[in-house]
This record gives structure tokens, sequence and C-alpha cells, in this order.
């Protein structure tokens, strides 16, 4: 959609509501917008300020920050489909409109429906789209930045990009898979290019009750275990990093 003077006025007159696309793909609710009196710069969203086009510096060409184009909501309400009627297939409706519940996780199939003339519905695929739009949109979570700092994102940082891999909804599970980062790299150092075979599988450390233990590993289920090739290698990761390193990489992810 066109950015312009009348599309910000449309959306500040609650005409219009959707999300602003910035040029790096980043989305922001309209919600945020708001606009102060001044003469080039006249718009804000979430602090930055724009011109009338869109532009965050009107004198550097393809900013990162510029708003590109705007996605207007539809007129459904969630989980609720409107479906134009054609005028005299159903002569007894008054209304043009027949509106329809959709049960939570369910979506029309649309090529079914074309088949079987009428609705029929499908479980809906949830994507990792999904997944980071209801745990990162408009609610604060953390991100690795540069040198491995774990920052907090706040809910409405939304340029923050939420698709990003280095994105999770709480800092202890960030800390976690750096923890396990840095074990693997030692791992990788010590075992100088060894790796398991289908009759010396290594050694792995474990967490049992509150210490730490170097068990062998005597088959491949422990498929997601970081391997070494001795038990005195292992040892020695463990000096390397400490042991508290040791079982924060070691900690169970995902609950």
């Amino acid at each position: 959609m066109e950015i312009n003077k009348q599309l910000f006025e449309n959306v500040l007159s609650g005409k219009l509501k959707g999300t602003f696309v910035l040029r790096d793909g980043c989305k922001v609710e309209s919600n945020n917008l708001s606009i102060k009196d001044v003469n080039v710069y006249p718009i804000v969203l979430i602090g930055c300020r724009y011109t009338y086009q869109g532009r965050y510096d009107s004198l550097v060409k393809n900013h990162h920050l510029d708003i590109v184009d705007f996605i207007p909501d539809t007129n459904m309400k969630e989980n609720k489909l409107t479906i134009e009627i054609p005028d005299g297939n159903i002569s007894y409706w008054d209304d043009s409109k027949l509106t329809i519940e959709i049960p939570e996780g369910k979506e029309i199939d649309w090529d079914e429906s074309k088949k079987q003339n009428k609705i029929v519905l499908k479980d809906k695929q949830l994507t990792y789209e999904n997944v980071c739009e209801k745990l990162f949109r408009s609610k604060d979570f953390y991100s690795i930045f540069t040198n491995g700092e774990i920052k907090k994102i706040f809910g409405f940082a939304t340029f923050c990009r939420l698709l990003d891999a280095n994105n999770a909804p709480t800092k202890h599970q960030l800390e976690c898979i750096l923890a396990k980062n840095k074990l693997a790299t030692v791992a990788v150092y010590l075992n100088n290019g060894w790796k398991p075979s289908s009759y010396i599988y290594g050694w792995f450390i474990c967490v049992c009750g509150e210490e730490l233990e170097i068990r062998v590993r005597n088959d491949y289920k422990f498929n997601n275990n970081i391997i070494f090739k001795s038990k005195e290698l292992a040892k020695q990761a463990i000096e390397i990093l400490g042991e508290e390193t040791v079982k924060l990489a070691l900690e169970p992810l995902g609950i």
C-alpha cells in the first residue's frame, strides 16, 4: 500500500488498522502510531520520526528503517470467516454476508471446499512464524547480541526481527545454549579430529543429582550429548570451563 499522508490520517482517525512494514522486514502494529506538530518528521512510530512518505532520514536513500508498506487488518474477527453471498443465490437472506465460527486450531481447506462446493475445515499447520508471533509479538523476550551478550528486548521494540534464530522467551534458555556451545567448542579442540566409530563410542558428561559424572557412551542413543574421546579429556573440559558452566550446558531445554 502506498505510504502517504492520507494513510497516516486514516490510521490515526481509526478508519484503518493494520501493520506497518519497514524496509528491513520488521513489522510494527498501527496502534503505535502518533503525530507531532513539526514540519519535516511529523510521524512518530515506536519513538522513530518519519516524513509523510515514510522516510526515516530524508537525506539517506533506502534507509533500513523506512516505512515501505502497510498491511491493513481485515474486517474478520479472530476465528471467524465472512463469506460474500452472491445476489439471488439465497433469496431468503436479507444480509449479504454469512459469518461462521472456525474452531481453534482449524482453518479452511480451500482446495477441498472448491471440490466439494462447501466449507471444509482442516487442522491448521503450525509454523515457526506462528510460534514467534505468539511468544514475542508485543511481549518482552531475550536475544543474543555481539560478543555473546544477552539483552532483554522490550515488547514495544518491535523493530527487532521476531524470527531471528537468536531470540528466546527466557534469558536462561540462551545462557544454556551459549554454555553448550562453549562445551562443544572445547570438545572439538580436545578431541583433535577424533570422531566416534561403530565400536569406539567415546565418553560424555552428565549431571546426577548435584554432581557431574563422566560415563562411557556404549551405544548411539546419546546423540544429543557432547562426546569426548576419553574420560580424561572430559575431565579436562570440566577443568577448563568450570563445573557451573558445564552444568548449565547440560540442562534440558524447551521446558
